[in-house]
């Protein structure tokens, strides 16, 4: 089997992705899949090889491992052939907001439309995430559950691209703020580099994640990610 974590460069990691991270790292370590590093960097305004840069050094630090990586920006071809099936198949539509239109999918579900490009010209999210898991045989999919109502347009998505197989899904509890927002790099939540470029152990940061989210177990002060990992 074959999973990812698939952060997108648009900010430094905080502690929700560190958290997302040793989700995809247990379920993979009991399902015996691999781990595939994703970054996701469609939104061309906010990405950039900065924050992919520092992504992968604060995953490393954190010890999280990963066996085969990829960047979408390097896979439009990709996502061209695919976008050339839904035109054949008449299922995209202009939608106007501005001087220039979103690139629409109808859905033939029900009402559930959504973006396939926007008014940018840019890949979103709901589609090339389908597409590379689609592509890069993704049969296991964990992620936040923020994500959950996204399943059933992604799979609808995914037949029609020619999937038979779908993958499984797997959504995990997030981390919220003290005021119960979830953490989010564009809500400016600190970043884990933070804590390594300050010197603090990623030992007692991993720690502090697991004391939040599994406040019924006795964890110590300081644990080293395949502890965290086997927590889960």
């Amino acid at each position: 089997m074959k999973t990812r974590f698939a952060p997108s460069p648009t900010g430094y990691l905080h502690k929700g992705h560190i958290w997302s991270a040793l989700c995809v790292a247990a379920v993979a370590r009991a399902k015996n899949a691999s781990i595939h590093l994703r970054m996701e960097d469609h939104d061309k305004l906010r990405c950039t090889e900065h924050f992919a840069d520092i992504i992968k050094k604060d995953l490393e630090w954190i010890g999280f491992e990963w066996q085969s990586e990829s960047v979408q920006s390097k896979r439009n071809e990709i996502y061209e052939k695919h976008f050339e099936t839904l035109q054949k198949k008449n299922l995209l539509y202009e939608l106007y907001k501005t001087d220039k239109p979103k690139i629409m999918f109808k859905n033939p579900e029900g009402n559930d439309d959504f973006a396939i490009k926007d008014a940018l010209g840019q890949w979103t999210y709901q589609f090339a995430v389908v597409v590379d898991d689609f592509e890069e045989d993704m049969d296991l999919i964990v992620r936040g559950e923020d994500l959950k109502d996204s399943v059933d347009r992604q799979i609808t998505l995914a037949k029609i691209l020619g999937r038979t197989q779908m993958p499984i899904f797997i959504h995990h509890s997030l981390i919220y703020d003290s005021s119960g927002k979830k953490l989010s790099k564009r809500d400016g939540s600190d970043g884990v580099i933070k804590e390594r470029e300050g010197g603090i152990s990623p030992k007692k940061v991993l720690s502090e994640i697991c004391r939040q989210m599994l406040p019924n177990k006795n964890i110590p002060s300081e644990i080293s990610w395949n502890e965290a990992v086997n927590l889960l």
